[in-house]
């Protein structure tokens, strides 16, 4: 007993140094963990909704990362069943995909949202405005354990669909953090997302949502 105590030590500080080994609480589980990484996730919505830098929200988003070996079912993985259904974005680096760069009136007022099915390779983002809603669908194909390519195949404002050439609209999105609530993912662009689940976190969604546009005036 004393032997295993001294080896979950050595792995909770391999992990905050980033050099954790491939265990996950499927395995293991460590109470004092949970404690420290939900801790790291209501300092990384503080962030966000206080209005605090991007570098600032980036490094909290690190530090909730570090944590996603002792999460359930896997971690940040493709084959982790919490990743499938609706998602809403709470927050992101891209001002474009958050709508900053929009004329006000043309802002959605709720989170956007990404429903992921992976066993069938398909993605839509969305988002409401002026009681309209747009869309854009994408094919999924997986990369690595935790990355899939992303090939848009359909963009639509309301009934009105335009689908391009394919291979036109492309791009990569990685797992990098997921849990029950939230998910962090990171594009090739270099753009960071927090996502937190519909089903359970559309309350908490749409006041954080609220708040970092209100924190930032925008």
């Amino acid at each position: 007993m004393k032997l295993l105590s001294i080896s979950c030590v050595a792995v909770v500080v391999l992990a905050l140094q980033g050099k954790t080994p491939l265990l996950t609480t499927d395995a293991f589980s460590f109470p004092p963990v949970d404690g420290l990484r939900s801790r790291a996730k209501t300092d990384l919505i503080e962030q966000v909704t206080s209005g605090s830098s991007n570098e600032k929200i980036l490094n909290a988003v690190k530090n909730v990362e570090r944590y996603s070996i002792f999460t359930n079912n896997g971690g940040a993985t493709l084959k982790n069943p919490l990743l499938p259904g609706n998602w809403l974005m709470v927050w992101t680096t891209s001002d474009s995909i958050a709508g900053k760069s929009r004329p006000k009136l043309f802002r959605t007022q709720t989170p956007p949202e990404q429903f992921l099915d992976i066993e069938n390779g398909r993605a839509v983002n969305a988002e409401n405005i002026l009681g309209v809603r747009n869309s854009v669908e994408a094919m999924l194909t997986p990369q690595t354990k935790n990355q899939v390519k992303v090939d848009f195949v359909e963009f639509a404002v309301g009934p009105i669909k335009y689908k391009p050439e394919p291979n036109t609209f492309k791009g990569e999105l990685s797992v990098t953090y997921l849990d029950e609530e939230m998910r962090i993912s990171r594009g090739d662009k270099g753009n960071a997302f927090i996502l937190l689940k519909e089903s359970t976190q559309r309350k908490e969604a749409n006041r954080i949502w609220k708040e970092w546009r209100k924190s930032n005036s925008w």
